[in-house]
């Protein structure tokens, strides 16, 4: 089994693409494809790409804030209000740019780094599509383009700062930097048959010219790393948060970080697409996967095999609600398969072919369902078990009454958390 992937089909997915690994690569994946679709057919067109990255200046005293309502604050809700500001259709600074460079659109994506030394880390990814004459070549073209670049940083500025926001980098006197001494608060470099090697090689890491791999580059947060303690991506600090809170028994700095993050992340679009370049790229009849992000992660994939199939009893009465067993289900079916989910279950005292059923043959033609919902592991197979004594109804209704008073519980401390707030909120007034 060495090298297998297991997962769970038959339950209920999260969606979530800031926070769950396994819905994040699918939902990113699927992106990644349709921004490479678009990029490749848009150059193919005769449009000019530049990928380009909005950055604020941070310290580790500024939270990471929220987009929530009454809650609004931080560098989450900054780098929302300096887009705005800066880019928004209704504002004049986005006019005015819109009309002297010929943008016609732009895709944006939402990207979080943290770091021991410098705090969060937020910025935006973005893919900038202009429209510019042909017969501009050599010399005016280029000067073209650095004075859309001036003009993006300049406009990105006066945004960050009108937000409440510290003054972003505009100089850098590094020797030998990427930014040319222009500073990190924005960059954009431009892609193209007309601007390749630095360039390119930067933005993709292959080496490759054109527009392979802006997809990646623009939509694969799952697939970077950041800098160790400098900066860690979202799912760094997440495994370094779970092996605190393991080896502590408490929540600790690191956990608390992670907890900043993942309540600031609410109401956040990791990608958009501005309504201008979406008619353009229909118009062009480029290919586009249009599924939603909740149709992707339910996306149970082809090529699977299950190897067990949870009744529903079992699944919520002896794995569900015990913190830890499903990671040790996906890994014993990774390392041994049906044998090491086998010897796992037995160990919690369940016995298997009674509480857990081994999984159909591929081949069988027996088409009689089960009696009862289940939970699966990497396929969706219909029960072949036999029917059970009427003993099991009255074991259901306890599992449903425990699934009722565990939702009310919640509710009631959801009730009593608004009040806080609410509180809070009144008394800062």
């Amino acid at each position: 089994m060495a090298g297998a992937a297991a997962s769970f089909s038959g339950v209920q997915t999260c969606h979530s693409v800031h926070l769950c690994p396994v819905c994040m690569s699918k939902v990113l994946a699927v992106r990644a494809s349709n921004v490479q679709l678009a990029a490749d057919g848009l150059a193919a067109a005769g449009y000019v790409l530049a990928l380009g990255t909005n950055t604020l200046r941070h310290f580790p005293r500024q939270p990471y804030g929220s987009l929530r309502d009454g809650q609004r604050g931080g560098l989450v809700a900054l780098l929302h209000d300096a887009w705005k500001s800066a880019y928004g259709s209704a504002g004049r600074p986005w006019r005015r740019l819109r009309d002297s460079y010929g943008i016609v659109g732009y895709e944006r994506a939402f990207e979080d780094t943290w770091g021991s030394e410098s705090g969060f880390h937020l910025h935006w990814h973005v893919l900038w599509v202009l429209k510019v004459d042909p017969e501009l070549t050599g010399d005016e073209r280029r000067e073209l383009f650095d004075r859309f670049r001036r003009a993006v940083a300049e406009t990105w500025r006066e945004a960050v700062l009108g937000a409440g926001g510290y003054e972003v980098s505009m100089k850098c006197d590094r020797p030998n930097c990427p930014c040319g001494g222009e500073g990190h608060g924005t960059d954009v470099r431009f892609i193209g048959s007309a601007e390749e090697g630095d360039t390119a090689r930067y933005l993709y890491k292959d080496g490759d010219k054109g527009t392979a791999g802006i997809g990646m580059e623009l939509t694969r947060s799952d697939f970077k790393d950041g800098r160790r303690w400098d900066r860690m991506s979202p799912l760094q600090l997440g495994d370094l948060a779970a092996e605190e809170l393991l080896q502590l028994g408490q929540p600790g700095p690191l956990t608390e970080k992670y907890r900043e993050r993942e309540r600031g992340v609410y109401k956040v679009r990791k990608h958009y697409r501005s309504q201008s370049l979406n008619k353009l790229i229909k118009a062009l009849e480029i290919e586009q996967d249009v599924r939603t992000e909740a149709e992707i992660a339910a996306e149970e994939g082809e090529g699977l095999r299950a190897v067990a199939v949870i009744p529903a009893r079992t699944w919520y009465r002896h794995i569900a609600y015990h913190p830890g067993r499903r990671l040790a289900l996906l890994k014993a079916t990774e390392a041994l398969g049906e044998d090491g989910v086998r010897v796992l279950i037995e160990s919690w005292g369940l016995t298997w072919g009674q509480d857990v059923l081994s999984a159909p043959e591929e081949d069988s033609t027996d088409t009689e369902e089960s009696t009862e919902p289940v939970a699966q592991e990497l396929a969706a197979v219909p029960s072949q078990a036999e029917p059970e004594p009427i003993a099991v109804d009255s074991e259901l209704e306890q599992t449903a009454a425990e699934f009722r008073r565990r939702r009310r519980a919640l509710n009631a401390a959801r009730e009593d958390e608004i009040a806080d707030s609410m509180d809070r909120i009144r008394a800062a007034r």
